[in-house]
């Protein structure tokens, strides 16, 4: 289960998507709330629908059983975190958010109006009133985890710069070369072989266009292409051929190599060096990661402080 409880447009599709009808019963209550069977069935329903569609029989269950777990326990921790945001008064000024919110749904899923949006709902089970209520909630949650979780989260800059300076290699394109081939196969032995490779250096050294000559000498399967073939990180080259094209500038072209086929006349068709996302470029990407990173164990140590401080008793043996 996500542990943050942002607020998506999908969840105008997918809160109240299930209609089998249940005996319902209660689970666990957690203050003054309760968690029913219908709510974790909600909860697991697209994740019921995954296991169901990659395990079958024993291991179906058993991986069923482990999810309803997860479930109940993220239940549990979505009402804590809820009525820590009632007990704080953080329900008082939700209503302007909620509308805002509701003019966003409008205007991303391109509803007409508030009663467009509102037939949409009733056709997935839900009234609008019941949706305003769901959008309120996760407010009043957001605004619990922005004060006790995100609050304790600081990044200065001197800590993205430690960051990046011992993650350069994620931020760092390798260099890259483009080639193109011309192959002489010794089909009339390899002293010809030798002589045509030969020349044919010589007329490139002298201007003639690489393609044309692939085009019409190349033995290779890429001489229907002029003899291009592809771009390569440099570093994951054939040794040989990284030997071979190591000096060599845009546009110049290898002396002919010996090959298993006969020779090779290689052309560095263009050239990428190493390159380095500066620290600017990427400094909201570290900034997110360093915060997920810090954010799971501050949410884990509020989370088991709530736990400790609120009345939980279960009802099941889903525990």
């Amino acid at each position: 289960m996500n542990k943050r409880f942002w607020i998506i447009p999908a969840l105008l599709f997918s809160f109240y998507n299930v209609h089998a009808k249940t005996v319902d019963r209660i689970l666990a209550k957690v203050g003054d709330d309760i968690i029913t069977l219908s709510e974790l069935n909600r909860t697991m329903a697209s994740l019921r629908k995954e296991l169901e569609a990659r395990f079958t029989g024993e291991q179906l269950q058993q991986e069923i059983q482990k999810a309803e777990k997860q479930a109940l326990d993220y239940l549990i921790e979505d009402k804590l975190i809820y009525q820590k945001g009632i007990e704080l008064g953080f329900d008082k000024e939700t209503e302007p958010k909620v509308a805002a919110y509701i003019q966003r749904v409008i205007k991303d899923q391109k509803f007409k109006d508030t009663d467009d949006l509102e037939q949409a709902l009733i056709k997935q089970g839900e009234s609008l009133n019941e949706f305003r209520q769901s959008i309120e909630r996760g407010i009043i949650k957001e605004e619990v985890v922005r004060s006790f979780i995100g609050s304790r989260i600081t990044l200065l800059r001197n800590d993205l710069e430690k960051y990046y300076k011992d993650h350069i290699a994620e931020f760092t394109s390798p260099a890259e070369v483009t080639l193109s081939e011309i192959i002489i196969t010794e089909e009339g032995g390899s002293q010809e072989a030798e002589s045509r490779a030969g020349d044919l250096h010589r007329r490139l050294q002298q201007g003639e266009s690489f393609a044309a000559l692939a085009s019409q000498y190349s033995k290779g399967t890429t001489a229907n292409k002029g003899g291009s073939i592809g771009t390569y990180i440099v570093n994951k080259l054939n040794p040989d051929i990284s030997k071979a094209i190591a000096d060599l500038k845009e546009g110049e072209v290898s002396k002919p190599q010996k090959i298993k086929e006969g020779y090779v006349i290689f052309r560095v068709d263009s050239r990428k060096p190493v390159t380095v996302r500066p620290l600017d470029d990427v400094m909201d990407q570290i900034r997110n990661r360093m915060y997920d990173e810090r954010y799971s164990p501050e949410y884990d140590r509020f989370v088991a402080q709530l736990k400790e401080d609120a009345y939980i008793e279960f009802f099941s043996e889903i525990k």
